[in-house]
């Protein structure tokens, strides 16, 4: 009762109800030995948070030795032959499984700036979808966690259609995990990284990642800053990587037609192989191509 909010007077009142004889006086001393013993309990109680106010602590988990992480695609803006060129090689060293750390599509249609000219929702949904569709094929396993784009159509909606609901709209294979988190946790040969896409952004490559290391303790993968690069953190025992860009640059309009100061965006994507990261770039290309695969 004392948990519940009743005071001294109403308990008394409710034991004379069921034939209780105890004083007010009684049950005030009661409570007070009572909670210099446990002072957690003697006390009216919060009740727990409603069931629309849920801890959002549950990412989704990737248990995958060699994996492969992807950013950035806006499709329908994406570099095909980049990107295929990240899934044979992932394949050659073993992935079999598939993060895709959000802005899969652009959702340019959607933009509180104003849509691209010609780019018609059908256009980014259909392509997105066949993206997804032949990671599926490729990989055993394939995450898919959101980032800022995906996150256009909700916002236009008011929230009226779900962020997961609209990720789904891509998705039709069994393999393909959706979360509408913005970090997801791959766990490879033991070694925990976290994918995320996440809201800061710098022009400076590897400025977010390493931060989000120092905070999180933990190896960070990142996108949403369009650079790449490796560093670690100020304790030196974490990586913070920027993964780079699988989109074409020269197909987002913002960035092809009008110029700015903020760095060149870099193509790239990241591989962990044992629970150690491999960055991929353009520039590489020719030398991964070299390696001895027989051997």
């Amino acid at each position: 009762m004392v948990r519940a909010g009743l005071d001294s007077a109403e308990i008394t009142e409710r034991f004379a109800e069921r034939g209780i004889k105890r004083t007010q006086k009684a049950i005030q001393r009661k409570r007070e030995r009572e909670t210099r013993k446990d002072p957690m309990g003697w006390h009216a109680m919060v009740a727990p948070a409603p069931k629309c106010a849920p801890r959002f602590d549950q990412p989704a988990v990737l248990v995958a030795d060699r994996a492969l992480t992807i950013f950035d695609l806006h499709a329908p803006f994406h570099d095909a032959a980049w990107i295929n060129w990240v899934i044979g090689t992932a394949l050659r060293f073993g992935c079999d499984a598939c993060i895709i750390g959000g802005d899969l599509v652009d959702f340019a249609a959607f933009s509180k700036w104003g849509r691209q000219e010609r780019v018609e929702a059908e256009d980014e949904i259909r392509t997105a979808r066949q993206i997804v569709n032949a990671l599926a094929r490729s990989f055993d396993q394939v995450v898919y966690g959101a980032g800022n784009h995906e996150m256009r159509l909700p916002r236009i909606t008011g929230n009226l259609l779900e962020l997961r609901d609209a990720m789904e709209m891509f998705v039709n294979a069994p393999n393909v995990t959706v979360s509408d988190y913005h970090y997801s946790v791959l766990v490879s040969a033991g070694v925990e990284y976290q994918v995320e896409h996440p809201k800061n952004a710098s022009s400076i490559a590897t400025r977010v990642p390493t931060k989000l290391a120092e905070k999180y303790h933990r190896h960070i993968i990142a996108g949403h800053g369009h650079l790449w690069g490796q560093a670690r953190d100020v304790s030196g025992e974490y990586w913070g990587i920027d993964a780079g860009i699988c989109a074409d640059p020269m197909r987002l309009a913002y960035n092809a037609k009008t110029h700015n100061t903020r760095p060149m965006m870099n193509q790239g994507a990241a591989m962990v192989l044992d629970g150690i990261p491999m960055l991929l770039e353009p520039a590489k290309r020719a030398l991964v191509d070299r390696l001895d695969w027989a051997a």
